[in-house]
């Protein structure tokens, strides 16, 4: 953690915000937890304010993979339209925690609270607001993925084409050999 931010985060007054980055097919989303835009790395962050909502971001002493989910509510329906085109599985997602100091800048670094991939968007509709949910799933998940290779010709070649290492394995299976024969 960068020594101001930590500095921040002990002092007497502390104003903490959270930023938000999710891959979209046209390019990166980045929203923060205020009102109003926010400069930060070259970017411009928009404020989601209460609208915004993220879920608990858990870390167990387990190997286990943890996800969160972003959501944004009261949103129009071309909002809703645009986010089930553009948002993608598998692109990046990630949290940032930073904080702000009295003269409306960043302190420090900010800190990396999440980083992981989307899922799908779920739209939810009710007569009162719209809500747009997404989910990012941490890089762990993938130990959770069964693999299904098998010792086969046909699938060392579709990893490595130029592989004949199993090129002899179903001759192998049903030949016979008999150990010992003509000798002594």
């Amino acid at each position: 953690m960068h020594a101001d931010l930590a500095g921040q985060f002990t002092a007497a007054s502390l104003s903490p915000l959270v930023l938000c980055q999710i891959g979209t097919a046209q390019g990166d989303v980045r929203m923060w937890s205020g009102i109003g835009s926010l400069d930060y790395a070259g970017e411009t962050w928009l404020g989601g304010g209460d609208f915004l909502g993220i879920s608990d971001v858990t870390e167990t002493a387990d190997v286990q993979a943890n996800g969160v989910t972003f959501s944004l509510s009261g949103v129009s329906p071309d909002l809703v339209d645009m986010a089930l085109r553009q948002i993608r599985q598998g692109l990046p997602a990630q949290i940032l925690i930073a904080a702000m100091g009295d003269d409306g800048a960043l302190v420090g670094e900010p800190l990396q609270g999440f980083s992981g991939k989307t899922d799908v968007p779920v739209v939810t509709d009710d007569a009162t607001s719209c809500v747009i949910g997404l989910t990012a799933e941490n890089a762990l998940v993938d130990l959770e993925r069964a693999r299904t290779r098998r010792y086969t010709d046909q699938d060392q070649r579709a990893e490595y084409s130029g592989d004949l290492g199993f090129e002899f394995v179903p001759r192998l299976q049903e030949m016979e050999i008999s150990w010992g024969q003509g000798l002594g």
